[in-house]
Parts: structure tokens; C-alpha cells; sequence
């Protein structure tokens, strides 16, 4: 499983959603839980991106990723806050959580996510 954190510049529309400067976010925080039949998040690690916006591993090695549901919690308030960025406080968005389900053990996941202060967009990347 891979990772990319993109920072979105400028307003989220659609109107100008093509034209953003994307560039990567380094050093975010991401909380990495499996997700117990209950709903509660039981955390596996923490890792943080790298200057390319992605983490400097796979999150699972070889055989470690097992079907079920899982967590990543993406700390992007702090994130914006040590960048300078001009957020409220408390910031609109301080922790992203984004669930997912994976059906086949061993498979290739790629989970995005573009973000900027006031929104954001997560997809199944390839």
C-alpha cells in the first residue's frame, strides 16, 4: 500500500480544481489502524511523508496486509499550522480520517489524498 499526500493552492472548486499548483506534503503525520468488526480503530503505526509527499515505505511488507477494514488518519492541522498556512483555530480541518476495505489480501492499494485547508479529495489510485 502507498501513500501520497498533494496540497492543493487555491480554492477547491471545480472551476479551478485543474488549475491548482499541486505540490507534496512533507512530514504529515499518518496514524495507520486496522479497523476492529466493532468500528474502533486499533492502531498498527504511525509514519509521517517524505519530501515526495509519499511515505518511504509501503505501509504493509510482503504478506502483512490481510482483507479487512483499515484506517489511515491523516493529522493535516498540524501539518498546515507548521507551514505557516492561514487556518482558524481550531483549524476546519485538523485530522482526516479516511476508512477503506481491502477484499484481497495482498493487493495493490494506492490511497491519495489532495488536500488543502478547507477540503479534501481521496480516491483508489493505481
Amino acid at each position: 500500500m502507498v501513500v501520497t499526500v498533494l496540497i492543493k493552492r487555491g480554492c477547491p472548486s471545480a472551476s479551478t480544481r485543474e488549475k491548482s499548483i499541486r505540490s507534496p506534503a512533507a512530514g504529515v503525520r499518518i496514524d495507520v489502524s486496522a479497523v476492529d468488526a466493532d468500528g474502533r480503530a486499533r492502531l498498527i503505526k504511525t509514519v509521517r511523508t517524505n519530501a515526495d509527499g509519499r511515505t518511504e515505505a509501503p505501509l504493509f511488507g510482503p504478506g502483512e496486509m490481510e482483507a479487512g477494514r483499515y484506517e489511515l488518519l491523516f493529522h493535516v492541522g498540524a501539518y498546515f499550522r507548521t507551514m505557516g498556512s492561514a487556518v482558524t483555530d481550531p483549524p476546519f480541518l485538523d485530522l482526516v480520517p479516511v476508512r477503506f476495505a481491502v477484499a484481497t489480501a495482498g493487493g495493490h492499494y494506492h490511497v491519495p489524498l489532495l488536500v488543502s485547508p478547507y477540503g479534501y479529495v481521496t480516491y483508489r489510485g493505481s
